[in-house]
């Protein structure tokens, strides 16, 4: 039995000055302790800094990296962090010295997200008034389907985000999880890009097009509006001042859905990279005839830190992203139905542009929540499927 006194960043094991933590024999199992979490403090005097030459990043730099992306979810009520006022909080970016020690920027950003959770869930409510007893199936209770869940979905996401935030996991990842510096910057740049290029071009766009299927559309879609139109009547002198206030909650749900999107995908590149590099570096330590020349238990402990990182994630990620791929796909197949089926819902170019947008829309967030499970999954199952490939025999991992 050798002593191993190789530990990773993150694996801390207290001991006893005459105590060490003991390698066993690659036949056996290796125990793990309690103490070895992605969310405990590391331990300084046996630390590693880098796994297989590759230097970790510092403590808050992942975070840093990605102020992009948590500055538009803050704008939405997506994303705010419960400071601890005895401390100054390194771990944040934006830390501000004047607000930080009297506790009020947390108490805005937390009442603000809260606030902004309650309306979602409040235009959940009313957009179930689009129901009436009139109501016949065809393609306008088709459609009437699709958008309800769609306010359901965005609740939902929402509510996963403002979790995530409120038990402090999500800050929890970003700040004690190792990484390397290479994945730090390569984060930065599709983080960038994608809030940049991406997501609030986008958001521009659909916002646009809302309005025009707000104040352009045929009065056959005045249900958007409920409970006006539908439960209360309104004047046709009035009637603009409805699709104003209505239009205003419903800009609301376009934010909540990209952004929310945008972190699942940050995350799922940080696992990926950090999983791809963990099984090259296992591969480049065998030899050709399958003999293993590095130190297994830095490989097993890393594997395990981050696998408990990507169980922390999907402890708040996993009933958006079901949510998410359940309602996407039921609503694709919905519309889909409506459009072959029911010519009147392409019978003019206001009704196709209008049932195309929503088509679109959940085929792109189909693709990113099905893209989010199966990269992750995938890289886990591949860097354990290469490590009982090549020790088979043994009960290493």
């Amino acid at each position: 039995m050798t002593e191993d006194r190789s530990l990773s960043q993150f694996d801390v094991v207290k001991e006893s000055p005459r105590e060490g933590l003991t390698q066993p024999p690659c036949h056996e199992a290796m125990p793990i302790a309690a103490a070895n979490d992605v969310n405990e403090q590391p331990n300084k005097d046996s630390e590693d800094v880098a796994f297989c030459g590759e230097p970790f990043a510092d403590n808050g730099e992942l975070l840093s990296s990605l102020s992009p992306l948590l500055f538009s979810m803050k704008l939405f009520g997506l994303y705010f962090h419960r400071q601890d006022r005895r401390r100054r909080p390194t771990d944040d970016p934006e830390w501000n010295q004047a607000t930080a020690t009297t506790g009020r920027a947390w108490n805005k950003l937390r009442v603000y997200a809260t606030v902004v959770l309650v309306i979602l869930w409040l235009n959940t409510v009313r957009f179930a008034w689009v129901f009436t007893s009139s109501d016949h199936f065809g393609a306008t209770l088709l459609l009437k389907i699709a958008l309800f869940t769609w306010c359901v979905l965005i609740a939902i996401f929402q509510t996963t985000y403002y979790y995530a935030s409120h038990t402090g996991k999500l800050l929890n990842v970003l700040t004690t999880l190792p990484v390397t510096r290479d994945c730090i910057r390569k984060t930065h740049r599709a983080a960038v890009s994608l809030i940049t290029a991406v997501v609030w071009i986008t958001l521009v766009g659909d916002i646009a097009g809302a309005a025009y299927v707000f104040f352009k559309s045929d009065e056959e879609y005045n249900f958007i509006l409920a409970p006006f139109v539908t439960y209360i009547y309104v004047p046709q002198d009035n009637i603009t001042v409805a699709k104003t206030i209505a239009y205003i909650l419903y800009i609301l749900l376009f934010p909540s859905f990209f952004f929310s999107h945008s972190m699942s995908l940050v995350l799922v590149y940080i696992f990926y990279s950090q999983f791809r590099a963990l099984k090259k570096n296992f591969r480049r330590f065998l030899g050709e005839g399958g003999q293993f020349s590095g130190d297994l238990s830095w490989f097993r402990r890393r594997h395990q830190t981050l696998s408990r990182a990507v169980r922390k994630v999907d402890g708040f990620m996993r009933l958006s992203n079901v949510a998410g791929f359940v309602c996407h796909i039921s609503n694709i197949i919905v519309l889909l139905y409506s459009i072959v089926f029911y010519p009147e819902s392409t019978s003019t170019y206001r009704s196709r542009l209008t049932y195309w947008f929503w088509m679109l829309g959940n085929i792109n967030g189909l693709l990113f929540s099905a893209s989010a499970g199966v990269i992750v999954n995938h890289m886990v199952r591949m860097c354990v499927f290469t490590a009982c490939l090549h020790f088979s025999n043994k009960t290493c991992f």
